[in-house]
């Protein structure tokens, strides 16, 4: 028997497996994507910049670079009716040297088998490794022949790059629309740039499969000429997974400054193809199954599997355990038994041998976790929006609390570190401030009158989340801050005061700090209650003056008492915290 004939009929067989599952059973194995990327024509010359640059970036590292000599594809008018029907017609025409290229198609037409094996060796897990230790037939390399039918073209299409310049132009006659008729800042100079991205799958069924070998494949020892001439018009199924688009900015600010190299504007541009692939691969993700690492529980406590480098982790990524259900019709059901975040990486870049280390997953949310239940990365924005009520002695640090924490953790490669930005708002009527005065004003505020406005805190804070219980379902979060308090008067003693007036509008550094305690009721949401502590330093006037408290209020509710001098005070906030 041929080597051939005898490896299909053993993948076929391994893609019941691994692969094609039976419809209602659950896919629990993350075989390797192929990236190929391709380009619509550059319209202009820093279009051609940006591709040019797009073309030589390597694909996210849980994918295989599948790159091709392909010709891009025309430009479209985006108010084409055919314009999905032509793209799909250009990516049909590029399957045909994205198959060629993972048979290693030769000059001659003849097909051979080494990418294909060698793929396979390198997505194959432990499990793998060790069944293939006990088996007459590399079950490895036939893995690869699995792959093919995970290989995806990216389409990007550029749909508008401009400068920051007609970026402020287009600001300007936005608001000259609406009588605005002061120029905006122009500050910084760079470019932003639309894109779209049209993500399509090669199918390479086992019926297709079967196709391809019996009308085209040619080796070297079965050389026929036939078949290397059916080639050139061979074109396989592909379909349209997901599309995705957005927008980027690379800039930068117009002032020099001593320390800090200024980039050249062409460098700008060749900054914009790896966010534009990063921010696409994301999308992808939260769409396309393929996308989605997967894998089985390794270890129960602490969680861990056998991901890492290889998958491309980075901490605190998002996964789901599941509990798989076997169903009187014998179909099976996933039901969420927890939910884990990366905690440490481990380096697996090699191929399996059956003895890589795991990476470590912090459990925060959910029941308890066994070894061989099924996990599945969910991605998440890393951004969680506050909102509740603070409370405190000091009205003027009360109020309704929205805030927003955005994760940091995957830059500082630690995990549950955020950068946060919280705020309080409260009204006030008709409330006693005092004696207060400024250098030049002797009586800005007499004791006698009655006050009414505003306040508001804003602050910036550096949070860590930190769990210590077995589910997770419980963190503590301490963080500090830097803020702005400040008081705004619309009445002082029955007078209207000018929003203008800058004698009226007061403001205050000051310091938070605080410790919360939450529960995470779903991977969404998290109840938190947040007691802190905060020191206020001395306020002064939209003047910049100093001011100074000379009679007090007998009840100071509003902070009036120590409005000149550093002070202290505790708050007590209580939030519902919701994850993107």
């Amino acid at each position: 028997m041929k080597r051939f004939p005898f490896l299909f009929t053993c993948v076929v067989l391994i893609s019941g497996l691994y692969a094609q599952n039976p419809t209602g059973k659950v896919n629990t194995k993350y075989l390797r994507p192929s990236i190929t990327m391709l380009f619509s024509q550059p319209k202009d010359a820093d279009e051609e910049v940006v591709i040019s640059k797009f073309r030589n970036l390597e694909v996210n590292s849980k994918f295989d670079n599948h790159k091709i000599d392909f010709p891009d594809l025309a430009p479209i008018d985006p108010l084409n009716l055919q314009k999905n029907a032509l793209i799909t017609k250009y990516i049909r025409a590029a399957s045909n040297p994205v198959i060629a290229k993972w048979w290693g198609r030769d000059a001659d037409g003849n097909f051979n088998y080494s990418l294909v094996a060698q793929r396979g060796s390198y997505t194959a897990t432990d499990a793998d490794a060790i069944i293939s230790r006990g088996s007459n037939t590399s079950r490895i390399e036939m893995i690869g022949e699995q792959l093919i039918d995970k290989s995806y073209i990216l389409l990007y299409e550029i749909t508008d790059l401009y400068s920051m310049e007609e970026y402020y132009d287009r600001q300007d006659a936005s608001n000259r629309k609406l009588k605005i008729t002061t120029p905006v800042k122009r500050t910084e100079e760079g470019y932003n740039c639309d894109y779209k991205v049209y993500a399509y799958k090669v199918d390479f069924t086992d019926s297709v499969a079967s196709e391809f070998y019996s009308r085209y494949w040619v080796d070297v020892k079965n050389h026929d000429n036939k078949k290397v001439a059916a080639w050139a018009d061979a074109q396989f199924p592909v379909r349209l997974m997901a599309s995705t688009g957005g927008s980027v900015r690379s800039a930068q600010s117009k002032q020099k400054t001593l320390n800090t190299k200024k980039k050249t504007m062409r460098e700008l541009l060749e900054d914009i193809p790896a966010e534009i692939q990063n921010n696409a691969v994301f999308e992808l993700g939260r769409k396309i199954e393929d996308f989605r690492l997967k894998v089985t529980v390794f270890k129960a406590y602490p969680v861990s599997a056998k991901l890492g480098t290889k998958e491309d982790l980075y901490i605190d990524q998002r996964f789901y355990v599941y509990e798989i259900e076997q169903e009187k019709n014998g179909n099976q059901k996933i039901n969420r038994k927890g939910v884990v975040r990366v905690k440490t990486i481990n380096d697996n870049k090699q191929v399996a041998t059956g003895s890589s280390l795991p990476s470590v997953f912090q459990q925060v949310a959910g029941g308890r976790i066994y070894q061989g239940m099924f996990m599945e990365s969910k991605d998440d924005y890393g951004i969680i929006l506050n909102i509740g009520k603070n409370g405190s002695a000091n009205n003027a640090m009360d109020g309704f609390n929205l805030g927003a924490d955005f994760r940091i953790s995957r830059f500082l490669k630690k995990p549950g570190w955020h950068f946060g930005i919280d705020a309080s708002l409260r009204s006030m009527k008709d409330v006693y401030a005092g004696n207060i005065s400024t250098p030049l004003q002797p009586s800005l505020i007499n004791s006698t009158e009655l006050v009414s406005g505003g306040t508001y805190a804003i602050a910036v804070n550096i949070s860590k989340e930190s769990y210590f219980t077995r589910k997770g379902n419980v963190y503590l979060r301490p963080l500090v801050g830097l803020g702005l308090q400040s008081y705004s008067f619309n009445n002082i003693g029955g007078s209207e005061i000018d929003s203008e007036n800058k004698d009226y509008s007061w403001s205050s550094i000051y310091v938070p700090a605080g410790i919360g305690v939450g529960w995470n009721i779903t991977p969404t949401f998290s109840l938190e209650m947040k007691p802190g502590v905060y020191a206020r330093f001395a306020a002064t006037t939209g003047n910049k003056e100093k001011l100074t408290q000379s009679a007090a209020p007998v009840t100071d509710n509003w902070g009036f008492g120590t409005i000149d001098k550093m002070n202290f005070g505790t708050t007590n906030t209580i939030c519902l915290r919701i994850r993107f």
